[in-house]
């Protein structure tokens, strides 16, 4: 019987190993390349602010807004870093579901193969015959066909779970752009003010 059931069984733990392993590099990457990106834009604006700065020759009463120049800047990389956070938090999340998932496949075949077992004791009471085994094995055939169906359902829900928090990312790292770049705008005009005014 084993010999039936585990060769699934490695299939599924795999399967769902490398998956899990797909999923979190793929998450992975978002986050490095959310945190890349954001650092590149966090010398920019820097760079652009402190250059405008530079040649609107602040006066010493603007020193504030000098200061500030920095700060937003590094506020920019704080607010993408906190939209990855989510992201790394799923990672654990799946980590734990994959773990789940083989836990009750292990599980699940187990009382199969306990059922098989003492419908084959059942039968060696009474004389064994071919019929009775092919019976037992097209049963553990159904078992094991219904716990793919459900293992696979699981597969598609962790991706779509992945799914999920990379748009979240998106979507996240999308409002932290728009709110560093509304503020960069109005600490221009903050500048622009101070030396004006």
């Amino acid at each position: 019987m084993d010999t039936v059931i585990a060769p699934f069984l490695d299939t599924y733990h795999r399967n769902i190993q490398i998956s899990y392993q797909q999923m979190t590099e793929k998450i992975l990457k978002r986050i490095k390349d959310e945190i890349n990106a954001a650092v590149v834009k966090k010398n920019k604006i820097y760079t652009a602010l402190t250059i405008l700065a530079r040649n609107l020759t602040l006066p010493a009463m603007c020193n504030e807004d000098h200061r500030k120049i920095k700060t937003l800047a590094n506020k920019h990389v704080a607010k993408i870093y906190v939209c990855t956070e989510e992201a790394r938090k799923s990672i654990a999340k799946m980590g734990i579901y994959a773990q789940e998932m083989i836990n009750i496949t292990k599980k699940h075949m187990e009382g199969s193969l306990v059922e098989a077992a003492k419908f084959i004791d059942n039968v060696r009471q009474r004389i064994l015959q071919r019929k009775d085994i092919n019976a037992c094995l097209k049963q553990l055939s159904r078992e094991a066909v219904l716990l793919g169906y459900e293992l696979d359902l699981s597969l598609t829900n962790a991706r779509r779970h992945n799914e999920q928090s990379c748009e979240k990312i998106s979507v996240c790292s999308t409002i932290a752009k728009r709110s560093t770049d509304d503020a960069v705008v109005a600490l221009k005009d903050e500048l622009l003010q101070c030396v004006y005014a």
